[in-house]
């Protein structure tokens, strides 16, 4: 350990002779070790970890796609008999859930405000696995016909709309036209169907044609079975839908197939490549920055031949040499990683202004975490030893006794 530290000071006192060369490499450093883990931070919260729900990669969609058309999508909405249907036939589920998007008008008694609600079914907060943050989620009696008409309010509406006050809890809203009581306020990263607020519903099979505002097409999700693949859950989905086709003539393509997918997959499949993407042309920037370093440093060390040569005849050995070479860019990577980092958390902001919303989750909480941080340290150790041995391998193979001091 006193051996590091010897060495570490060592290098603290040359790059110190050299401030213009170590602020050099840094800033060069800090760009690219910036830029690379403002990237992954995306790729980290979007496409690693988008949803905060339980057992996440497990849950999927459905959706039926026209086989007559090219374009990719397809119907991923079902009417209440139709989900029922694919909720009870079904082989491949042990938990299903739907929901329906509704344009709530809310009558704040100077005027009129609108969000964007959600209808949820039973089960749907067990379903997901998240308590709320204050209050409570929807209770089994929440759902009966007849009860008390409640709701349950998203933290960003909380937060922007309400300045997070807590006594809001417990009072009535007029929303659409419907007093409702407000029940709880859910976790930060908690945004199902991208809602402000959720209501609950029940579903009738009698009721075809929902009634009042309530539309009467049901997005399903459905949580895999233990050991059931996604081939497996497709061929399954696929039998139930060519029972039913003939039964809603109007709602099915003459030809069509079933498509099953993860939820990552259905919000956000489509842009990972172009993240991936990204994410290279970044880490090329980080080998420019590497090269651009390692030539700066190549330069200083043909520059310092003679001091190492001086070191050499009172006795350092080669890797003793190589060693407080090495030192000194390790430094120098560690400092150009503290200082990306500073450029990723500005950076981030600016790309979640510019990336397309409609590729991030809403539940998606883009930040610095662990993950990330660590991330960039890691980086920083790595190009250190990538543009630290040049210089290194460069002094090591000459003879520095031919050195002339």
């Amino acid at each position: 350990m006193s051996l590091i530290w010897r060495n570490l000071r060592s290098a603290v006192r040359s790059l110190i002779r050299d401030r213009s060369v170590a602020v050099l490499a840094v800033a060069a450093l800090a760009l690219g070790i910036g830029a690379t883990t403002a990237i992954f931070s995306v790729i980290d919260n979007v496409l690693l970890e988008p949803f905060p729900y339980t057992d996440s990669h497990r849950l999927v969609t459905i959706e039926i796609h026209d086989s007559s058309r090219s374009d990719p999508g397809g119907r991923s909405g079902f009417r209440v008999a139709e989900f029922l249907d694919y909720q009870s036939q079904n082989h491949v589920f042990d938990r299903v859930i739907g929901n329906c998007n509704i344009t709530v008008l809310y009558d704040n008694g100077e005027g009129t405000e609108q969000f964007n609600g959600v209808l949820v079914v039973p089960n749907t907060f067990e379903f997901l696995g998240m308590p709320a943050l204050l209050g409570r989620v929807m209770e089994p009696a929440d759902y009966m016909p007849g009860a008390p008409p409640v709701f349950v309010l998203r933290y960003k509406v909380w937060v922007s709309l309400f300045n997070a006050d807590p006594k809001i809890l417990g009072r009535t809203f007029i929303l659409n036209g419907v007093p409702r009581t407000l029940v709880g306020i859910m976790p930060q990263r908690f945004g199902w169907g991208d809602a402000d607020l959720w209501i609950p519903t029940s579903l009738n099979r009698a009721d075809e044609v929902a009634t009042g505002q309530f539309p009467n097409y049901f997005w399903m999700l459905g949580h895999l079975r233990p050991g059931v693949t996604i081939r497996q859950a497709q061929a399954d989905i696929d039998l139930v839908a060519r029972r039913l086709a003939p039964l809603n003539p109007k709602e099915y393509p003459k030809q069509f197939t079933i498509h099953i997918q993860t939820l990552a997959d259905t919000v956000v499949g489509q842009f990972r490549v172009m993240l991936f993407i990204v994410m290279g042309a970044v880490s090329m920037l980080l080998l420019i920055a590497c090269a651009n370093v390692a030539n700066l440093l190549l330069a200083r060390a043909t520059a310092r031949e003679k001091e190492i040569a001086i070191r050499a005849a009172i006795g350092a050995g080669r890797w003793r040499i190589v060693r407080q070479l090495l030192a000194e860019s390790l430094l120098l990577g560690v400092c150009g990683a503290a200082f990306g980092c500073l450029l990723a958390w500005g950076g981030i902001k600016g790309l979640i202004a510019i990336v397309p919303a409609q590729i991030i989750p809403a539940e998606a909480y883009i930040h610095m975490n662990i993950s990330v941080l660590l991330f960039a340290l890691g980086t920083g150790i790595v190009t250190a030893l990538v543009f630290g041995t040049v210089p290194a391998v460069h002094l090591t193979r000459r003879d520095l006794n031919e050195v002339h001091c």
